[in-house]
Order: structure tokens, then sequence, then C-alpha cells
């Protein structure tokens, strides 16, 4: 079972202090030479309007357009000692800088403005200065991205405009872009969702058809406070399964034409990181990149790399310079040993590399190992799915990384229940001791890769899964009979990691989740299972396996 390290009294003592004061929090005054334009009024189709702030060069001109609407409220900024409270809360493994006109995970306007852009930042219907609309609507609905595509077109033609319209931002920022750059707006020309869902239910309110129950109930409970918020998390608890509602948020990834920048995070699993992944290989663009990474969120879209790389993308697609960006390489790969460290940068044409070896490691139930050898002696363990576990275990014999992500097949018997929630997670052992890795908000304690499969929305959609990629339909509840054994195939989210010759990879079958959910800044939880006991069975009939995506070295 996972154990989570304890915190001593100098750390919480350490952590108090950084709330009030976070360490690796710099905020800048912009600079008196961007002409600031407040609470301009965006007409929309339906006759309604939305507030925005824009940020503009000083000298005159006609300049390209970042655009970005969001929830947060436009004019919430980190100045007169205010700051954003996830700033606070979550840690920041690496140094962050922004101007106080910065709302939170939207594009700084002093950095993009002082490089010749115009930043617009709108408050979505019914936050901040945006007028109410006639009801209630979903976050990430069809309002919302119409309301962004109106934008796209009233900025392109405005007179300080030069017709060319970009769309930037984390995570909420990301995700409304995908639909948005499938509706095709005329003036839209590239996009950089960084770190973004594109399935609501598959990647946040559901993985694997578990219901997240941390970070979902918190989130809206606290944006049902900054305006006229939808209650998702009341749609959430009433649709357990994949219905028409959560597939309407699900972008025509193929209609996506324009040039993308994508951001992969090792670190968001079970939120952004298969979702991005799945994005940015659907997407229909010619032209795509991809920068992956296992640090802090914001730490990471702040810095001094990523915005070099973000402004030499839109200098080419939005201003027709000509810097080599068609020249730079499409995948950005960030290799971990240890979580405090990157172990190597290096690019590649494709994710996951070409060069990787998918190679079976077989359940051997009776070792509690992983062979590589598939005449396993038959072994059917079991645990208590409520406070128990299994745990299968292989030590390297060469060094190696895993890049990608894992596919585990297992055949599933329940007994004292027809369903379950089950988690499965790889750790790493090095020298005998835990290896850790940064995590969601920066949590320090995450393990390598994790997933979660609720029993009865097992079935798999064949013709969308590929052989290492199990793609499901999450629509039909098939709760198990007694005796009756269950093929079960589930995805571990995408990673990059190193393991040593010796280092020791352990696979943890549960019934709950690998990191508790009462810590401030790792709010995500899932529903676990509450009864039964779980047999996992591995024999000539029953192979139940885990593909590892290797490079040898």
């Amino acid at each position: 079972m996972y154990v989570e390290q304890k915190n001593s009294p100098k750390q919480i003592l350490g952590k108090i202090r950084g709330l009030i004061n976070p360490p690796n929090v710099q905020v800048q005054e912009i600079s008196p030479s961007i002409k600031i334009l407040r609470d301009v009024h965006i007409p929309t189709r339906d006759g309604a309007y939305l507030s925005a702030n824009i940020y503009m060069p000083s000298q005159a001109g006609n300049f390209p357009v970042i655009l970005a609407l969001h929830p947060a409220r436009k004019d919430v900024l980190c100045k007169d000692g205010y700051m954003h409270i996830q700033l606070r809360f979550a840690r920041q493994p690496g140094k962050i800088m922004f101007s106080d006109e910065t709302s939170f995970e939207a594009p700084d306007p002093n950095f993009w403005a002082s490089n010749g852009y115009v930043v617009i930042n709108i408050d979505k219907r019914g936050f901040g200065l945006s007028p109410k609309a006639k009801e209630p609507q979903p976050y990430f609905g069809q309002e919302e991205i119409e309301d962004i595509y109106d934008a796209i077109e009233w900025a392109g033609v405005q007179p300080w405009s030069s017709g060319s319209i970009g769309l930037l931002g984390v995570s909420y920022l990301a995700i409304n872009q995908y639909r948005v750059a499938a509706m095709q707006p005329p003036h839209l020309k590239a996009i950089i969702p960084w770190e973004g869902v594109s399935d609501l239910y598959k990647d946040w309110f559901y993985p694997g058809g578990v219901q997240e129950v941390g970070f979902t109930p918190f989130l809206f409970s606290r944006l049902q406070t900054f305006g006229d918020g939808f209650d998702m998390g009341k749609e959430q608890a009433d649709r357990p399964t994949r219905d028409a509602w959560w597939a309407s948020f699900v972008a025509d990834f193929e209609k996506i034409q324009v040039p993308m920048l994508n951001c992969i995070s090792f670190a968001s699993q079970m939120m952004h990181t298969r979702g991005s992944d799945r994005a940015y290989k659907q997407a229909g663009s010619a032209q795509k990149w991809l920068y992956t990474h296992r640090g802090g969120e914001w730490t990471a879209y702040y810095s001094a790399e990523v915005n070099a790389l973000m402004l030499k993308f839109f200098d080419h697609f939005l201003k027709d310079s000509a810097n080599g960006m068609m020249d730079h390489p499409k995948v950005r790969l960030e290799i971990r040993e240890f979580g405090h460290e990157v172990k190597e940068v290096r690019y590649e044409d494709q994710f996951p590399p070409a060069n990787v070896v998918w190679t079976p490691f077989y359940l051997d139930g009776k070792n509690n190992t992983l062979s590589t050898a598939p005449e396993l002696p038959d072994a059917s363990p079991n645990f208590d799915i409520v406070k128990d576990s299994l745990q299968y275990t292989y030590t390297f014999e060469r060094d190696a990384e895993i890049v990608g992500p894992m596919k585990l097949t297992l055949y599933v018997e329940l007994e004292g229940c027809d369903d379950a929630n089950l988690f499965a997670g790889i750790q790493k052992f090095h020298d005998g001791q835990e290896v850790n890795f940064d995590g969601t908000y920066g949590f320090p304690n995450d393990i390598v890769t994790k997933t979660a499969q609720r029993v009865a929305l097992r079935t798999v959609n064949e013709e969308l899964s590929t052989p290492y990629s199990p793609e499901h339909d999450f629509d039909t509840l098939k709760p198990l009979a007694q005796g009756e054994v269950a093929k079960m195939e589930l995805q571990l989210e995408p990673s990059a990691t190193y393991f040593r010759k010796g280092d020791e990879l352990r696979l943890v079958v549960q019934g709950h989740y690998f990191i508790s959910g009462v810590k401030v800044n790792q709010p995500f939880t899932y529903k676990r299972s509450t009864e039964g006991r779980c047999k996992i069975h591995s024999s000539e009939k029953y192979r139940s396996e885990l593909w590892m995506p290797l490079i040898e070295k």
C-alpha cells in the first residue's frame, strides 16, 4: 500500500509562512508603457456582451491578439496584498514571475504586450463584469464556446488588430480552446492549450468511470461564490455513465486545423495528462508541437524557457516571422530519474518516441513478481478491496526508460460484491527507498503513474482502441456475477521515468486512491470501494499482464 510521508513540525511551520508570503512567487508591476482599456464590451450573437480588459503596446499600429475567457474574474489580480489562493496553498517547486495584471492561469499581459501583442482577458458570462446569462449554462458549454468565437471575430476586425488571433492559457483556459478551434473561426490562426482536459468525463469527472469527489466539489462550490455558476457537481452525481450530455463537451478533434502547441504534464495525472495526449494525437492540425514536463503546473507555464517557445510559435503563425519555428523539433521530452531534478531533455519526432519497445510483463500471482516469461504458475491471489492491496515487483537488469502510457490487463473476480472501483499505480524504489515525484499542483509525494477503473464500466470500444491504449465507452453498467471472471484493460497515465539497473518497479492494485485528498495542495480524490474482495487471476488461460514502453540503455 502507498504510504504518505508525514510532515515535520518545521515543515508545517514553513508551509504556514509560505501561505502568507509564497517564497517562489514574484509579482512585478506592469510596465507603464502598456496601454490598458478596462471593461470593454464585446458584443455577442444574442445581443448581449462580454466584459474584457485589453492590454496593448503604447505605439500606434496593428498587432496580433492573444485572447482568453474564464470564470476566474479578470479584475482579481495579485496586487495590493492579494495573492491567488491557489498560489498560496499549492507548492511551487520553482520560481514563478508575472506582472500584477495577470489573472489566474492567464497570459501575462506585460510579457506579451511588451513583445508586440494585444492581450484580451474576458470575464465569462455571469462572472466579474460580464452580465448573467438568461439561465446558468454549463461550464465549457456551447454558449461559452460561441462567446469565445464571437470575441475572436470581434477582435479580428478592430483598428488595432492585425486580424490574426491566438488562444492561450492553462487548464480551464486550455479546455475551452479545443471546441472553439474545431468551429474554425476565420480569424483564429493558432492555439496554445497548456495542460487541458479534452474529455470532461474521461479525464476529470470520472476517469476510468470512477467519480472524482475532492477537487470537483471544491472548485464548483468556490465558483458559485464568484458569480452565476452552473452546478456541475450535481450533474456529475446524476450522470455516472458517459451519456450524450458528457459527449457534447468533446471537440471534433479532426476539425482542429490551426497550428497547435500543446503541453502534456506528467505531474497532472488523472486530470490533464491523458486529455492533453489525446488532443495532441487526434487534432487535425498539420503543424503541431508538444512540450512535456514533470514540474509545477505554473512553474513551467511562466518559465523563461516556455515563454520563449510560446513567443517563437506565435511570432511565426501570428506575425509571419521566419524564425525557424517550422524546423523546431516536434516533441520536447523531459525524463526524470528523481522527483526533484531533470535527468535529461531531448527532442523527438513523436510521443511516445519511435524507438520504444512495447514489452509485456506477466503478473506472477504466486511469487508477487512481474515476469517476462509467459509460462506462469496458476495463481489467484485476492485482497480486501477496502483496506488491502496486491503488489507485483520487477527489478531492472539494465538501465532503462519507461516513456509513454502503460497498458494493464487484469482478469478480475469479485467476492461479496458485484462492482468495485480499482486503482492501479506504479512506484519506483532506488536503494530500497521509494522515489517520489511531483504531482498535481506541485504535490511532492506522487508515484510514477496511476489509473482507475470501475469494474462495471470495463467494456472496451475496440474500434477506438489501439493495441496499447484502450478506450472505453463508459455508457453501460455491467456488474459481475458471482464466480464470473472479467477481463479489464486499463491505461496508466503517460510518464517518462529513468530506472537504473537494480531499481525496483512495483505495480500496486487496490480499491482506493493512492494519495490522500485531505492535503491542501492535493485536492483530488476518488470514490473508493466499500466492500468485498478482489481476486486477480494469472494463468495460461488468464494472462494478466503489464505492457511497458521501454527504451533500454
